[in-house]
């Protein structure tokens, strides 16, 4: 009992070291640059709070995309549906909990139309996705004569933007998604589906049902998403695949998330993820550093990480060898 204690322990310990890594380099650069605000307690509260939304949303992403599927539609759903939500929660006149639920059955409801069409047309995600993109984008900007949603203003409908209800939403969702990918028949589908498609159909694997339920929790997962998103910052319509944004944001928590989940679980990995990639992204504002080079910075970071997480055996067999015919030669 005690040696299992210990090893989940160490296995915890390896999925959250990246972001303990990532604060402690993005720290020594910014006091050997003379820059303070790194170290402080608003520092920490700014970057976990900030990965709250990022971790949400990578998890509708991760989850389709553990299947084999690419979906871009992850940040148009969280656009209409927040400003759908907001809007209508204000002029019913619903309490904040109402419109997290509202918004979270408009949330579905979205994800469910792509995943209906995605099945009638059979067709690559990818392409469905771009498409329902550019619809939910055209009818984000229709709804309420396209004024967006502005609902961060009114302090009753954005309690769940502020702590503690912000972490109490995130621990609710990374609780279903870890009872649901790991004690469920959903996961074990899900997880066989992602490894060999045809040999999990062959053995009896629904994968239409899975499609389905897989959209189904996307989607509940975006509507959540959406109201945090809405009760911080103004919700604007999208247009010319701008929405594609919020989903590219939050790739590095669900690249570097899905290889910290062999340590410990996909939500964990996930949510180390955005922590490291928030603290990340928040040393490079303290530090000054200009928004178009953030974004080089980031995009190389992603695919040096993934280069080397990808190659790593290869990487050391390498290693080994050059090690072997140094001691050769010294020999």
């Amino acid at each position: 009992m005690k040696y299992k204690i210990m090893k989940q322990l160490l296995r915890l310990m390896k999925t959250f070291s990246f972001p303990f890594l990532m604060y402690a380099v993005i720290l020594l650069v910014s006091l050997g640059a003379q820059k303070t605000g790194y170290w402080s307690g608003n520092a920490f509260d700014i970057i976990i709070r900030g990965s709250v939304v990022s971790t949400i949303i990578a998890f509708a992403i991760a989850l389709p995309l553990s299947g084999a599927r690419w979906d871009f539609a992850a940040g148009t759903i969280v656009i209409l549906s927040g400003i759908l939500g907001s809007n209508l929660a204000s002029m019913l006149g619903l309490n904040a909990v109402l419109m997290l639920l509202l918004t979270v059955a408009i949330g579905t409801l979205l994800a469910m139309l792509e995943g209906v069409l995605y099945l009638f047309l059979r067709v690559p995600t990818i392409i469905v996705s771009l498409g329902v993109v550019m619809i939910y984008e055209a009818l984000s900007g229709l709804v309420f004569d396209g004024s967006g949603a502005n609902m961060f203003m009114d302090t009753k409908l954005t309690i769940f933007a502020k702590a503690p209800y912000c972490y109490l939403i995130l621990a609710i969702v990374l609780g279903v998604y870890y009872f649901l990918l790991t004690d469920t028949k959903f996961g074990y589908d899900t997880r066989s589906l992602g490894i060999n498609a045809q040999l999990a159909v062959n053995n009896g694997v629904n994968e239409k049902k899975n499609i389905i339920q897989t959209y189904l929790l996307v989607g509940a997962t975006l509507g959540v998403a959406a109201v945090l998103n809405a009760s911080t910052v103004s919700v604007s319509p999208a247009s010319n695949l701008g929405s594609t944004s919020i989903m590219f944001s939050s790739m590095g928590p669900v690249l570097v998330g899905l290889y910290l989940a062999r340590f410990s679980n996909l939500p964990l990995g996930i949510f180390s993820g955005a922590i490291g990639m928030n603290a990340l992204t928040y040393g490079m504002v303290v530090l000054g550093i200009d928004g178009s080079v953030q974004t080089i910075i980031l995009g190389a970071f992603i695919v040096i990480f993934m280069g080397y997480t990808t190659n790593q055996e290869k990487l050391h067999a390498f290693s080994q060898r050059m090690f072997h015919r140094s001691g050769i030669v010294s020999a």
